[in-house]
């Protein structure tokens, strides 16, 4: 499929370099490129630049110091699913990226790129041509959802396998744009980009905070149609410590949903937590909180079902605990 749009591409060195050209009209970050490719061909974005951070050094670096962990931004899915320091530290972080599409995907895939991947639908990932024949939804510059007609915003998935664990870990995103550097919550960071509200920043690195990681159970599911290359049909990310519970589920809605629910029972109960009422808690909170649409390949009773899958992550943290 050829891209039919015309762009310049530039491969700065530096971080400043890099952000002297994000400050020019259509300009886009480029990372690996296992998201923005399939867009410029499916003609469902058309930036005037393209800036590529590849060269870019400081931002691949993985490392640990009194903060945390910090996992810089171009650091690929492929090499933290290997990295020694994030296999004996923040193991889910590992699982998570090796779980991600296939090794040629992980190869070029970054963490900061899974994180800010697109939201998708059946209607919007599909070619320019086949698009059409049917009306502009509003991730193409529309005025409606094609899922949901009468929803006053866009209810397209988002699929990230990266973002849950980096949300149960309470992690940090350290951002530059014009104005300062400054760090924010990957919540926040998450949220912002899933309401398509992005800012002209560049993300340096993720931190995870040591007091998230330190004496913590962790665990990433992934459940999908074909586990070598498909988008989640969800997933899971846990962490565990005597005075924190995180429990994320993924590609249910918009945005990662929080369990708290299910979270607040698990604090309460510690140890003595029963599995079955657990899973009857998060799954009651899923069927709230999730904004399920029309999938290919995946129907929405089917859907629904994976919510019980959530069981097998909650089975693994009893036998931790005991």
């Amino acid at each position: 499929m050829m891209i039919l749009d015309n762009y310049s591409y530039h491969r700065p060195h530096s971080v400043e370099e890099a952000l002297n050209l994000l400050k020019e009209e259509g300009s886009l970050i480029i990372a690996g490129g296992s998201d923005v490719m399939p867009q410029l061909k499916m003609a469902t974005i058309a930036p005037k630049m393209l800036i590529d951070l590849a060269d870019v050094s400081e931002l691949h670096q993985v490392s640990e110091d009194e903060a945390g962990i910090h996992i810089g931004a171009m650091a690929t899915l492929s090499s933290l699913s290997k990295n020694e320091l994030i296999l004996s530290r923040v193991p889910a972080v590992s699982e998570a990226a090796r779980n991600v599409a296939s090794p040629q995907i992980r190869n070029r895939g970054t963490i900061a790129g899974n994180v800010l991947q697109a939201r998708r639908c059946f209607y919007y990932n599909q070619t320019k041509e086949w698009r059409r024949g049917i009306p502009q939804c509003f991730k193409v510059g529309g005025k409606q959802c094609l899922q949901i007609p009468n929803s006053p915003v866009c209810r397209a998935i988002y699929y990230s396998d990266m973002t849950p664990v980096l949300l149960a870990y309470g992690a940090q995103a350290v951002l530059t744009g014009e104005n300062a550097e400054q760090t924010v919550s990957c919540w926040n960071l998450m949220m912002q980009h899933c309401k398509d509200q992005d800012e002209k920043v560049l993300v340096r690195e993720f931190l995870i905070p040591r007091e998230n990681y330190t004496n913590a159970w962790a665990e990433f599911k992934k459940y999908s149609l074909r586990g070598g290359i498909d988008f989640p049909m969800i997933n899971f990310a846990g962490v565990y410590q005597p005075n924190r519970v995180s429990l994320m589920v993924g590609a249910i809605a918009t945005h990662v949903l929080e369990l708290s629910e299910a979270e607040s029972y698990l604090l309460s109960k510690g140890r003595d937590f029963s599995v079955d009422e657990a899973c009857e808690t998060a799954v009651a909170e899923m069927k709230k909180k999730s904004q399920i649409i029309r999938e290919s390949g995946i129907s929405v009773p089917v859907k629904r079902g994976s919510f019980s899958f959530v069981r097998e992550l909650l089975e693994d943290l009893k036998a931790e605990l005991h």
